[in-house]
């Protein structure tokens, strides 16, 4: 690594109090370069997907509670204008909105965080409020990100088992961490703000299996989000936590883990960069279906079919993606887009670069709904995280297949500065012509800038 942060020797006694004075140390000139990058990334990426986040119905139920509740803030919200919210009403819009249609960032290997809607965006609403400068919104993102992906590695992605949406659970942790960074809170307060974090996090799987009220599922970043400005205000005022809130009894791991390994959450803390495994997606859909979509539509331009020629598609996957994103016949659009079958069934008509092929129009279908149940995914032991084996039968007889276990976006095939700018473009074409013009360049140049309140949001 070309740079590391010089934690004081081990005399805490809980994993919090270790994060705690990790967050509270770390600068922006402690930070190597990959890092201070991918922060810059994991904003724009989460810019553009509030600007097209906050078109849908869902989005404005959750903008006309934080307005009626919290107007007249500091914070304004990328693409919004004509009003300001207070922090906690803006890092609910922002979570909610970034997460409004599949579009947002992750980790790989998986370990159920999203960065973008519950690190990057609740930093950036806290950023505005304090005035900080561009280089202390990155170091609160790779902070963030610090201590959100090593949380959600020491769960081992057992949450979900029981039924809980682990970005609920894991969200709060790197929300509150990048706020208290910003805001200097000493180590005995960061603590505290992570104490206060385990009571405020939570989030249910049941739209999974109810066949209905998968609007739900955005609601859930947002919230994370606000809980961690909650808690690190509270924090700072003196509100307590309990610092075995990880690690302990009753805390974290204990209550919503079957399986975890408390070791993970400080391993490496200072010397690895865990943001450096940041995950972009390329396509509106639940991260188990992009490798899928983007195989099917290499195929169909290598090999030069089209979708009417397709019998049916095979699919190996992994347990989780069979028991969680295996739904043939999905009832709304949310549900759609965290189907296996259906993702892969609308790819095989479209090319879903563009978010907007994701409509009420694809869903009803005829043609989509057909293939959807014509494509098969079983289980795989040789199929881990997001990695797929696909087979696609033809009605001449023909297949062709093959096997994919990253797609780009992935921390080993990451995007371009080109591509991310594409997608952020496609993401604001909607927007205002400043927005659409300098918006993406700014982000990229953050840490150039003395205030956040230099960027141009509306």
């Amino acid at each position: 690594m070309s740079a590391s942060v010089h934690l004081p020797p081990k005399s805490v006694t809980s994993a919090a109090a270790e994060l705690a004075a990790y967050v509270a140390q770390v600068r922006f000139e402690d930070l190597p370069d990959v890092a201070i990058e991918r922060a810059k990334q994991c904003l724009a990426d989460s810019v553009g997907c509030v600007l097209f986040g906050g078109r849908f119905p869902w989005s404005k139920m959750v903008l006309d509670l934080a307005r009626a509740t919290g107007s007249g803030g500091p914070c304004i919200i990328p693409g919004q204008a004509g009003f300001s919210l207070h922090v906690p009403q803006a890092a609910l819009t922002l979570g909610s909105f970034a997460h409004a249609f599949e579009l947002d960032s992750l980790r790989k290997p998986g370990t159920g965080v999203h960065p973008g809607a519950t690190v990057a965006l609740p930093a950036l609403a806290m950023a505005q409020a304090l005035g900080s400068s561009g280089r202390d919104l990155v170091t609160a993102i790779v902070v963030g990100c610090e201590v959100l992906f090593r949380i959600g590695k020491a769960t081992l992605h057992s949450a979900e088992k029981r039924g809980f949406h682990a970005p609920g659970i894991t969200g709060p942790f790197g929300s509150v961490a990048a706020c208290a960074s910003l805001m200097k809170l000493p180590p005995e307060q960061v603590g505290a703000a992570f104490g206060i974090c385990g009571s405020l996090s939570g989030g249910l799987l049941a739209f999974v299996k109810a066949g209905s009220g998968g609007m739900v599922k955005r609601l859930h970043l947002g919230r994370a989000a606000e809980s961690g400005v909650v808690a690190a205000m509270l924090a700072q005022s003196g509100y307590e936590g309990p610092l075995s809130i990880l690690e302990g009894r009753y805390g974290i791991l204990d209550a919503y883990c079957g399986e975890n390994d408390p070791a993970l959450l400080t391993q490496g803390l200072g010397h690895e960069f865990e943001i450096e495994h940041l995950c972009i997606k390329k396509y509106a859909c639940h991260v188990t279906s992009q490798a899928s979509v983007e195989l099917l539509r290499e195929l169909i331009v290598t090999e030069g079919f089209s979708g009417d020629a397709i019998e049916r598609i095979d699919i190996a996957a992994s347990d989780k993606v069979c028991s969680h994103h295996s739904d043939a016949e999905p009832s709304d659009l949310m549900l759609a887009q965290y189907s296996l079958p259906f993702n892969t069934a609308l790819a095989a008509f479209v090319d879903p670069i563009d978010p907007r092929v994701y409509s009420d129009l694809a869903l009803n279908d005829g043609r989509v709904r057909d293939m959807t149940r014509r494509v098969s995914v079983h289980s795989d032991p040789r199929m881990k995280g997001w990695s797929i084996e696909m087979k696609v039968h033809l009605r001449s007889g023909a297949a062709f297949g093959g096997a994919r276990e990253s797609f780009t976006g992935c921390p080993e095939r990451p995007f371009s500065c080109e591509e991310l700018r594409l997608k952020f473009d496609r993401l604001a074409s909607d927007s205002e012509p400043t927005i659409r013009g300098t918006l993406f360049d700014s982000l990229m140049n953050l840490d150039r800038m003395e205030t956040v309140r230099e960027l141009h949001l509306v």
